[in-house]
Formats: structure tokens, C-alpha cells, sequence
């Protein structure tokens, strides 16, 4: 597992019970993914994965989407998290920096990033 889905999966709150990423099985607080499923009567709401296993896979096919489309990780960052939303990308992107300890920098091409494992 890639260190940026654990530490995306700990901002999201998915380590935390109760939460919806931990409920939902969605590590990445994901709307829609491969194994999501929705309420008929909420279609764009985060989407329910049946294990976490998918959810920790959707997250990691997410990631490997935007660095196929070359984002750098503060872009991947943004459009996951965009202030459009309620979110504070630059404290989400802080948060994710600090947990790879100097390892890489925001404009580190998230095909870089992906390759450090989590230990």
C-alpha cells in the first residue's frame, strides 16, 4: 500500500470509528469508485464499498489515475479535496507533507509519490 493512500486515509478520518470513510468502508471518502455503491435517493453522496479491502483499492486506483493524467501530489491534493467542498486543501496538503517527512515536495509528480510504500 502506497504511504499517500494511509496518510490521505488518515486525514479523510477512516482510522477513527464512527466516521463515515470507516463506516462506509471508504478509506478515501471517495463519491464514486469501482465498488461504490449509493442510496437511490442521494447518487453523488460518498459512496458505501462492501470490505475495506475494495475501498483501500479504489483508493489506490484514484491515485494511480491522477498520476496517469501527470499530476503533481498538490494537484491530486486539490481535486480531491478542493475548498469547493468545505475543505482546506493547503492544511490537507500540509498534513499529507508532514507525514512523508521531507520525502517528497507538493510539486512531486504524484507518479513519483506512489512509489514509496507504506513501511
Amino acid at each position: 500500500m502506497t504511504r499517500l493512500a494511509q496518510l490521505i486515509a488518515k486525514q479523510e478520518g477512516f482510522l477513527v470509528p464512527g466516521t463515515i470513510p470507516a463506516v462506509r468502508h471508504n478509506p478515501g471518502d471517495l463519491r464514486h469508485s469501482p465498488h461504490s455503491q449509493h442510496p437511490a435517493d442521494d447518487p453523488n453522496c460518498i459512496g458505501y464499498i462492501d470490505t475495506d479491502q475494495d475501498g483501500w483499492l479504489d483508493l489506490e486506483h484514484q491515485l494511480q489515475l491522477y498520476a496517469e493524467r501527470g499530476f503533481t501530489l498538490q494537484q491530486t491534493i486539490f481535486e480531491w479535496a478542493p475548498a469547493s467542498d468545505g475543505n482546506d486543501p493547503g492544511g490537507y496538503l500540509a498534513n499529507v507533507l508532514a507525514g512523508f517527512e521531507g520525502a517528497v515536495a507538493a510539486e512531486t509528480p504524484l507518479a513519483e509519490v506512489l512509489k514509496i510504500q507504506e513501511a
